[in-house]
């Protein structure tokens, strides 16, 4: 029988090598990847150790997706194809950890090649919710956030195109951040869209986020809160897609309310509506279809014909059978993109927190609670069968159009026991204030 553990903090393990030393945290951390019942962990290496002999995060390990390279692992995307794809080097945000004192035994399971939301992964298993394992952890990133949730790690790294580091992080209660895009330096990962790509961390709680961004970035210091109540704009669209949901968002907001130091501003932004259809489907397809036909060619040797046939999920390999056409046909959009239109999201996106004198956005992560396992299509509301990927991608393609940082934090549990989450949402490049406001936002909500 499985054992059910509990989330690790940064302050958890540092007392962990402290107190017992750096072997101990290291067996912990290969004792529960080794019970790997939700699939979270696909590859380990027991002999990982620090590198760098101190720092912040010396003898501190840590997972990563995927997706991301790490010296001496394959970078397998989770896929069959890349079974070989050996990472010569760090990527730069992996560096900048192990350069802290950190180190990587585990790499994590994810939606193969991340172009999906449920990591139902049938070549390496689907990353099962820590909270009911008939359903989903989220995706793509869902392996580093089941890993995180379950202890095994006390951060992981994920990354985020239209949600993927915080849709996880809301169905497994844990914090979630997408960083203002291009914050972090670029290189070494299996992209999807230069334009959304970032890799994202994903911690226990607000402070980890925090310290962990700083490390990366060599930014440490949180910049002061105004000295009055937080204006905070309340961008929600309530479908009525699953009361259990909306009730327990609800309530969070009405404890931010009443706490006297946050105000909720309700806003409307007809705007971003249809944004990913109308801009994001097309970035992706185009910029995908570029990257890895490349890719094929000058690290695979083969076409991309070819690699397709190597894709274990139905749905991926539809996507990359479909890639040359979907390209095609979204051309036009993809320059009027790149050509104004993103540039003009953005402005938009800027102006109405000038406009209403916001210091951030706040919505629900996701609408809905974690997918069944079954449900990767088409997921069963209490509005009717919708689109899951569209469903509960809905609130989270803003940030990945708009460059936006933008952090998933638990908001507790709805009727059923299933975590929902806020997402936050600043200005452009304010990801250390976003930081601070979340530490804020997360200590009220704790009260």
């Amino acid at each position: 029988m499985s054992v059910v553990y509990s989330p690790m903090s940064l302050r958890d393990a540092r007392f962990i090598v402290a107190e017992h030393g750096l072997d101990a945290l290291r067996e912990i951390v290969l004792a529960r990847a080794a019970d790997n019942h939700d699939n979270a962990v696909i590859q380990t290496n027991a002999k990982a150790l620090p590198t760098a002999e101190s720092g912040p995060l010396h003898g501190i390990a840590f997972g990563v997706k995927d997706n991301i390279d790490v010296a001496g692992y394959m970078t397998t995307g989770a896929c069959p194809g890349l079974a070989e794809n050996l990472a010569n080097a760090d990527a730069p945000a992996v560096a900048a950890l192990r350069s802290a004192g950190g180190y990587v035994p585990v790499k994590l399971n994810m939606h193969e090649l991340a172009f999906g939301i449920t990591s139902n992964n049938p070549a390496f298993g689907a990353v099962r919710n820590p909270f009911d394992p008939n359903r989903s952890a989220g995706g793509s990133s869902g392996g580093s956030g089941a890993a995180v949730a379950r202890g095994v790690v006390p951060f992981a790294l994920g990354s985020d195109t239209g949600g993927s580091s915080r849709i996880p992080a809301a169905f497994c209660s844990i914090v979630g951040f997408r960083p203002s895009t291009g914050r972090y330096r670029e290189g070494g990962a299996l992209m999807l869209s230069p334009t959304r790509d970032t890799i994202g961390p994903m911690t226990v709680n607000c402070a980890d986020l925090a310290e962990i961004d700083g490390i990366i970035t060599g930014e440490h210091a949180l910049p002061a809160l105004p000295e009055r109540p937080l204006r905070l704009g309340v961008l929600w669209d309530k479908r009525c897609l699953s009361q259990s949901v909306d009730h327990a968002i609800a309530s969070a907001l009405s404890r931010l309310a009443l706490s006297g130091e946050i105000d909720l501003v309700p806003i409307s932004a007809s705007e971003f509506e249809d944004i990913d259809a109308r801009i994001g489907g097309p970035v992706v397809f185009n910029e995908a279809f570029e990257f890895w036909t490349a890719f094929c060619a000058n690290r695979l040797g083969k076409t991309l014909t070819e690699f397709t046939s190597t894709i274990a999920s139905p749905d991926v390999r539809m996507i990359f059978e479909r890639l040359p056409s979907f390209a095609a046909e979204t051309r036009e959009a993809f320059l009027y993109a790149h050509n104004g239109g993103l540039a003009s999201l953005r402005d938009t996106y800027e102006q109405l927190l000038r406009s209403h004198q916001l210091d951030a956005l706040i919505m629900p992560t996701v609408p809905v609670q974690p997918p069944l396992m079954s449900e990767d299509e088409r997921m069963q509301t209490d509005a009717g069968l919708v689109s899951t990927f569209h469903t509960v991608t809905s609130h989270a393609v803003l940030a990945t159009l708009t460059g936006a940082p933008s952090i998933s934090i638990p908001a507790g549990l709805d009727r059923d026991g299933l975590p929902v989450a806020l997402m936050i949402e600043g200005s452009r490049h304010g990801d250390r204030a976003l930081l601070a406001i979340a530490g804020k936002v997360e200590a009220l909500l704790a009260q």
